[in-house]
Formats: structure tokens, C-alpha cells, sequence
């Protein structure tokens, strides 16, 4: 998974428990990650400390996710290691969260000593930079939200985000600034530097009408715009379940027959295919069994005369 750092301060964008808010908060860098993935943000500091902590939003008590003494530390998804040396910015601590969800998205902290520093993660469905996979349909269910990073080279005074044919018509959100929303859809424009730049476009409470084909883009006036095309296929999370147990109901009775064929077949074999000494000695065994019965017979017939 790559992770895109962008050291600067404006607003930031809350997704907490899957939920697109703009909220004000400085901070001091961005670290993108992709959900279901992992991510490590490296914290520089000057100066070494007895301990080190990992911690999310205020840092309250109950926002500590790992404070310790040692050199490296792991509680559930969330692990942290220390790495120092002898000269000026050297003493590092990398702290990790694994298995990303969208409610990992926020305002994080990571401490050695007396010293902390800000960071805010930004969980993505989908991070368009270039790097595999190439397909860009993205498939989500009715009633849930959508977060995509675009990630871009160069920068431009205009973001947008639009729809189909991305005409005036279709632009769905758009600002010269660093964030804008409007209605369900929102944007937010990062910037490093000027080869740099990201931009994260959002779709909250999705209808299966929100499907078709997006643009997230930068509006270059002396230059082509830069852009990243994407599909967004929303299907009912109802109709998902009872296709899936329709399915189900179709395909065990399949399976049942299948393998009871299967069954018969083998038994067959194993018949047809049985040793010429076996055949024999059963041989004999049907012919002596069926001459005693013959014989018992014939015994029983004259003792009745």
C-alpha cells in the first residue's frame, strides 16, 4: 500500500465511523491508506525519552491506544517500535495500525518523551496513483459512504469532482480552496509540493442512482487537465442477500446429487475392478452355499416320506 505525506496545515476531513464531516484542526502531516490495508506513519524527534506513546484525537485516557517504557509495544491492530541514534533528528518512532477501516480515519498523535507530534490519517476505498491494480470499478453497497484518493503530479487552482460527461451539468463539487461540499459529495485538495498533490472526493448515504462513471480532477487553465476516472457500482444490500440465498439454495441440492453419483460411481469401480482370486473364492462360496441348500432340501424331503 503506498502512503502519500503532505506537510502542510488546513482543515482536515473527519471520517469517523465511516462518516464524511469537514471539522478545523491543525496538524502537520497526512498519511493516506486504503481500507483493509496497513499503514506506518515514522515520527522524527531531537531528543530521546524514557517512553513513548500512540494516540488518537485528544490523547484523553481513553484515546491512549499504547504508551510504554520498551523499545517496541503491540496492543490488537495498533503497534509501535523506537529506533535512536547519536546525531540531530535521529531518535524515531514508527507507529502502525493494521487491517484499516474507515473509522480509523482521524486526528492521530505519536509521542517520545515531553514531545508529540499531529498526523491525520485519511482511510480510502480506493488510492488512483498510478500503481496497481488498473481496474477502477469500485463496488459498494446502498446506504453506505464512498471515499476516494486521487493522487496527482502536479497541482491546479481548481478541483473538481463530476460525473458521466464531467459538463457543467455534471460537476458535482468543485473549489478553489482546500475543501468544499455540497450535499452528499465533498472534495478536499492536499498539497506537499508541487509534484505533490492529492485530492480525496467523497459520496455519503449511496443510492443504487449514484452508479456510473467519476472524475476527480484539477482545472490546469494553460494545460490539460490532469484527471483520474473511476466506476462506482452500487447494488442493494437486500438484494445482494437473497440473490446470494437463492444461490445457495440452488446449488446445495446440485452438490447432494453430484457427489451421490459420484458415490455410485466409485462403488462400481470398485466391483468391476475387484482381484480374479476374490472373484473365485466368492464364486465357490455362492456354488458350495447353494449345493448345502440343495442338499438340506432334498434331506428335508425324504425325512417327510
Amino acid at each position: 500500500m503506498k502512503v502519500r505525506h503532505t506537510l502542510i496545515c488546513f482543515f482536515f476531513l473527519s471520517l469517523q465511523d465511516g462518516n464524511t464531516g469537514l471539522t478545523n484542526a491543525q496538524i502537520t502531516s497526512v498519511h493516506t491508506g486504503t481500507e483493509g490495508g496497513d499503514i506506518t506513519v515514522t515520527c522524527p524527534f531531537s531528543s530521546p525519552g524514557s517512553s513513548m506513546f500512540f494516540c488518537k484525537r485528544e490523547c484523553k485516557p481513553e484515546d491512549i491506544l499504547i504508551h510504554t517504557t520498551g523499545v517496541r509495544d503491540q496492543r490488537g491492530r495498533y503497534s509501535i517500535t523506537y529506533e535512536g541514534g547519536y546525531s540531530l533528528y535521529s531518535k524515531y518512532v514508527f507507529v502502525s495500525i493494521i487491517q484499516l477501516t474507515k473509522s480509523d480515519s482521524g486526528l492521530y498523535s505519536c509521542g517520545l518523551g515531553g514531545s508529540s507530534i499531529k498526523f491525520e490519517i485519511i482511510v480510502v476505498d480506493a488510492l488512483l496513483d498510478g500503481s496497481p491494480p488498473e481496474d477502477k470499478s469500485l463496488y459498494t453497497r446502498a446506504g453506505g459512504n464512498i471515499v476516494v484518493g486521487c493522487s496527482f503530479t502536479v497541482s491546479g487552482s481548481k478541483k473538481y469532482f463530476c460525473k458521466e460527461e464531467c459538463e457543467e451539468k455534471d460537476i458535482l463539487v468543485e473549489t478553489t480552496g482546500y475543501t468544499a461540499e455540497r450535499g452528499r459529495y465533498s472534495i478536499r485538495y492536499t498539497q506537499r509540493s508541487l509534484t505533490d498533490v492529492s485530492v480525496y472526493v467523497s459520496i455519503t448515504q449511496l443510492t443504487e442512482s449514484d452508479s456510473g462513471r467519476y472524475r476527480c480532477g484539477l482545472d490546469r487553465p494553460l494545460s490539460p487537465d490532469p484527471y483520474w476516472e473511476f466506476e462506482i457500482i452500487v447494488t442493494d444490500g437486500w438484494a445482494s442477500t437473497s440473490t446470494s440465498m437463492l444461490l445457495y439454495a440452488v446449488l446445495i441440492p446440485v452438490i447432494i446429487v453430484i457427489l451421490s453419483g459420484l458415490t455410485l460411481i466409485i462403488i462400481c469401480i470398485q466391483r468391476n475392478t475387484r482381484p480374479e482370486g476374490e472373484a473365485t473364492v466368492n464364486s465357490y462360496t455362492a456354488t458350495t452355499t447353494s449345493e448345502t441348500s440343495h442338499f438340506s432340501s432334498k434331506m428335508t424331503f425324504q425325512s417327510g416320506d
